[in-house]
């Protein structure tokens, strides 16, 4: 039963391949026919002719023309995709060329900071790195790629392009370690610029710093300017070492509570420079 509802099939099959080519080729000889006897002999046939084969051409041409055109947009589509792939890649170019221009920049405001601040005073200084960093709250200190084969030493006073960073408390031949100002370990001896009242500057312990010994009767606003001293040599006077940014008059005590913003940006500190001067080195 199965073999014979398979030849059932296949001539069927046949049947719809003979119907097919016929309806194919048969226009075709009516055409030609047509094209190589005349019009004229076939008149009422060339009408019949155009009638039956007019939709056959039709069809044909509108399946070539709709195949030109996929072939025409599927290549299109390769062209594309890899003029797509060449910007893709020009994009990142760009853009690692503008990340690159912008730290180029970024090094040069830098270091064009810290040649001005060189050129501004006539102590010897040394450039340095940071290269490591102490997030510990009570001793945070900086590692930088300096030490004493660069004449770096215990105490020495150690500044940015901005201002005041802190200063050195241990040394090793290629390294030293920076006591930063923030540290509540440091103190440094300033002034208010405008009044020229003295205070001591400690780390707060975070961002800021604190100035303590100020007394009430003082005049102090924000956005007072707050510099180094100079008292006991450690630091150049009138060195920038940061803003008023809020004060504070308790109704005990005889001092102000203040808190001064540091000049420097110690979150994006990279580049310090080291003063080389006999400075004792002190921890308050």
């Amino acid at each position: 039963m199965r073999k014979k509802g398979n030849g059932k099939r296949n001539g069927s099959g046949r049947s719809l391949k003979i119907i097919l080519l016929s309806g194919i080729l048969l226009p075709l000889v009516l055409i030609f026919l047509v094209s190589t006897l005349g019009s004229q002999k076939f008149g009422t046939l060339h009408r019949l002719v155009a009638e039956v084969t007019g939709p056959v051409q039709l069809a044909v041409a509108r399946g070539i023309d709709s195949f030109n055109t996929f072939r025409k947009d599927y290549l299109q589509l390769f062209t594309i995709r890899d003029e797509n792939k060449r910007l893709w890649k020009e994009l990142q170019e760009c853009r690692d060329a503008a990340n690159r221009n912008r730290e180029a920049l970024a090094t040069n405001t830098r270091l064009r900071k810290l040649l001005q601040f060189k050129e501004s005073t006539d102590l010897p200084t040394v450039a340095a790195r940071i290269v490591g960093k102490d997030p510990s709250l009570w001793f945070r200190s900086v590692v930088i790629d300096r030490g004493e084969n660069d004449g770096v030493a215990k105490g020495m006073p150690v500044m940015s392009g901005d201002g005041v960073v802190g200063q050195v408390f241990a040394v090793s031949p290629n390294f030293a370690k920076v006591l930063l100002a923030i540290s509540p370990s440091s103190a440094i001896d300033v002034l208010l610029q405008k009044s020229r009242v003295r205070g001591i500057l400690k780390g707060a312990g975070s961002l800021t710093c604190k100035l303590d010994y100020v007394l009430k009767t003082v005049d102090v606003q924000e956005g007072d300017q707050v510099v180094t001293a100079g008292y006991g040599g450690l630091f150049p006077t009138g060195m920038p070492v940061g803003v008023v940014s809020r004060v504070v008059k308790q109704r005990r005590g005889m001092f102000l509570e203040i808190e001064v913003t540091p000049t420097v940006d110690f979150l994006t500190l990279e580049d310090v420079l080291v003063i080389q001067q006999e400075t004792p080195f002190a921890v308050h």
